[in-house]
């Protein structure tokens, strides 16, 4: 096994698989469990590690925002996804849509991965969020 394990006092069990270079641990958000994962260039871990938790503590009260976004941009530029028919509201997917996992790397923009119920054919829908901590962009994955 290619795997080794950090401790850390916040994040508990940090795990990196070297063969990607990735490292990712689990941590509860709004009750559910979620992946977090630390994509370091060189030897920036601790600092993306540090950014990372001002990320977490901020993620629950900014994610209704996010999830907004999120689905303003897939009625608008992504209807074709949509499975449910034409008459899906806004507020129907910003309810139905549960953050998956977050992804922080150099710099101080990060990544979201929501779950999307089935609304997109079970697709995963990332939101972008920029160095200010505004969403910047949507993509459908999967």
């Amino acid at each position: 096994m290619n795997k080794e394990e950090i401790r850390d006092e916040f994040w508990g069990i940090i795990v990196k698989d070297r063969d990607i270079d990735l490292y990712t641990c689990q941590k509860l958000l709004k009750g559910e469990e979620i992946e977090v994962a630390f994509m370091p260039d060189e030897d920036d871990l601790q600092e993306i590690i540090k950014h990372a938790k001002e990320i977490f503590t901020r993620i629950e009260e900014n994610d209704m925002v996010f999830r907004e976004y999120a689905a303003e941009e897939v009625l608008n530029h992504y209807r074709e996804y949509i499975v449910e028919g034409p008459t899906i509201t806004k507020a129907e997917i910003v309810n139905r849509m549960r953050i998956e996992s977050f992804s922080v790397g150099s710099g101080k923009s990060f990544d979201l991965s929501y779950n999307d119920d089935g609304i997109c054919g079970n697709h995963i829908i990332m939101v972008f969020v920029d160095e200010q901590g505004e969403p910047c962009g949507v993509d459908i994955a999967g």
